[in-house]
């Protein structure tokens, strides 16, 4: 009997998943992320952003993300296959937005910019709100990420070639006035376990039934790349 029980408790820290070790809990990568973008000179990206809406309707469009945080210059460049195209760009004195189908620019002088990019998140399939508001950390952007609630760490997998911590949790919308969030929707980030930046976001929110509300969100992100005075210029199409 003393030989079984023995082998007993043997058996269940056998079966007992490894204790985390304290920089590798959810909470503690996904605030080194943070740290990671908010202490980034420069950063660049190109990535995809998937919208489902049914099992058998989508649609796909592609971005580009260029900033530097000393001269202060963005740029974030939204493509969609029909050939329609939104534009975000900023230097010291103002924000701008530029989108085809209006044929319009926007201004958002500083210091009252955040309209260019928190307006800008529907048009730009949720994409324009992904990274910027880790890049502008004491913007108090809203977006998915700086309201990611993470739960677990789901593992390691893969992405694009790139080792990658799997967290899973909840994002939501705030009420400012009163903090209620909502639109509560399930969220999962791959963060490059060697750089700390994203390369991946899946969004999942309640849909009737028979529709789908995914998106997905992928990222090849560079950390403080040399951008020249170039990258930043951009003059709307007549």
């Amino acid at each position: 009997m003393r030989f079984f029980a023995v082998s007993s408790c043997l058996l269940l820290l056998a079966l007992r998943p490894p204790a985390l070790r304290a920089e590798e809990t959810p909470a503690a990568i996904l605030e080194h992320t943070r740290s990671v973008y908010a202490a980034l000179t420069s950063y660049s990206d190109t990535g995809t952003a998937l919208r489902e809406y049914s099992p058998t309707s989508h649609d796909e469009n592609s971005f580009a993300t260029y900033f530097t945080r000393a001269p202060r210059h963005f740029m974030f460049d939204y493509r969609k296959p029909s050939g329609d195209r939104i534009v975000i760009w900023g230097d010291p004195d103002a924000f701008h937005v530029w989108w085809k189908t209006t044929g319009q620019v926007t201004e958002y002088p500083n210091p009252k910019n955040t309209g260019a990019i928190t307006l800008s998140d529907f048009p730009t399939g949720g994409a324009i709100t992904k990274i910027p508001p880790l890049l502008y950390s004491k913007a108090g952007l809203p977006g998915a990420i700086p309201h990611f609630e993470p739960d677990r760490l789901a593992g390691m997998e893969d992405v694009a070639g790139k080792k990658c911590y799997r967290l899973e949790g909840t994002t939501s919308d705030l009420y400012a006035e009163t903090g209620k969030k909502v639109n509560v929707r399930n969220l999962t980030v791959w963060i490059d376990s060697t750089s700390y930046l994203i390369r991946k976001i899946f969004e999942e929110a309640p849909a009737a039934p028979g529709m789908l509300d995914r998106t997905t969100t992928t990222f090849d992100p560079q950390a403080n790349p040399k951008l020249n005075d170039d990258t930043f210029k951009f003059v709307p199409p007549k």
